[in-house]
């Protein structure tokens, strides 16, 4: 996967969060705002551990839980794929 092309990064989040959330993708799209789910400390574990498994990705955690749209999310995960690529 082209981690600079953000369709599969968002598709893989969406998946992530519908599986986690237990909300359709359609109802994630249609609210992008985390706290508007069940977006608890379990599940925000939980999204962060599939997120960097599937995405071979690792989160800066005080960034991670500064997120609080499915937009940040994808735009923290590029960052960090695009910074650990340089390095």
């Amino acid at each position: 996967m082209a981690m600079t092309d953000p369709a599969p990064v968002e598709a893989t989040v969406l998946r992530v969060l519908s599986d986690v959330l237990k909300e359709s993708i359609g109802d994630l799209r249609a609210q992008p705002v985390l706290a508007t789910h069940d977006w608890d400390s379990m599940a925000s574990l939980e999204a962060l551990s599939q997120l960097e498994d599937r995405l071979a990705v690792t989160l800066d955690l005080r960034a991670y839980h500064g997120a609080r749209t499915i937009t940040d999310l994808v735009e923290l995960i590029e960052s960090s794929a695009n910074t650990t690529r340089r390095h």
